[in-house]
């Protein structure tokens, strides 16, 4: 059997999609690939790939075409406004968003789904609707056998409100540059959520303020190399699909940055 050589490393497809040389899906899907990323990291706001839309042959043609292109479904995400969960007026809709998210994530090798759940404070009485909510998507993740990311509990000794724990079918996503912005580590986040942990998003917080790829030149913060070793070492690596995302929403030029967060990626220790 041949030794897959290419870095446990996933990107977002997302950006791809925007600009004047944006790529369709089907092409996103190609031009990561062929890049050596084992994973795609999909948009369930995409017309192409929004849940509500895809019908079980789109959802099959879907996964041929990430099987075709030797990648996983890294996972989906589901960037609905926090305050939608809270509000009467959208929280009906943003739950039926998740659930039809996790179905399809369900079809895509039960990759996990991403979601910005607002935060539960400990000690705080929880409000019932939203309490629900959490329980319906629970219930739903567990049925299917996925798992449902939430951004990651704020640092012990941070000065910043104490968030509840994270448990099954919960886990938490870690994003490097707001770390960073919080004058965090996260190579020791990562050690520090242990099997809570379920992504890192790789992400440097560069020195002009801007999120971008990792070992930008005078422009760098993140220690890319502790991040990687910490990454490799997670308990959730045993799950077999990369945990590490290039995530490169909101940078300048994403389609460069993809290309050379690969490149620097795989030389890091070399």
């Amino acid at each position: 059997m041949a030794v897959d050589t290419r870095p446990n490393l996933a990107a977002t497809i997302a950006p791809l999609a925007t600009g004047e040389e944006s790529l369709g899906v089907r092409e996103a899907l190609a031009w990561i690939s062929s890049l050596g990323y084992r994973g795609a990291q999909l948009n369930a706001a995409d017309p192409t790939t929004r849940p509500r839309d895809l019908g079980p042959s789109a959802r099959r043609d879907l996964a041929a075409t990430l099987a075709r292109q030797e990648l996983c479904c890294a996972g989906i995400d589901l960037f609905v406004p926090p305050a939608h969960f809270l509000d009467p007026t959208h929280q009906s809709r943003a739950l039926d968003a998740v659930l039809a998210a996790i179905g399809l994530a369900a079809d895509l090798g039960r990759a996990p789904v991403t979601v910005p759940l607002p935060d539960e404070p400990v000690g705080a009485g929880t409000d019932a609707s939203t309490s629900g909510i959490r329980q319906a998507i629970a219930a739903e993740a567990e049925r299917v056998g996925v798992t449902v990311l939430l951004a990651a509990p704020v640092p012990p000794g941070s000065g910043a409100s104490s968030s509840a724990p994270i448990a099954p079918p919960f886990r938490a996503f870690l994003d490097c540059a707001a770390v960073l912005a919080a004058q965090g580590s996260p190579e020791r986040e990562i050690a520090r959520l242990g099997s809570a942990l379920g992504a890192v998003r790789v992400v440097d917080l560069l020195r002009s303020g801007l999120r971008g790829p990792i070992l930008e030149p005078r422009e760098s913060r993140l220690d890319a190399l502790a991040v990687r070793m910490a990454c490799e070492i997670a308990p959730a690596v045993r799950d077999g699909r990369p945990i590490a995302i290039v995530d490169a929403r909101q940078w300048t030029d994403p389609r460069g940055g993809i290309e050379r967060s690969i490149l620097r990626w795989r030389t890091l220790g070399a």
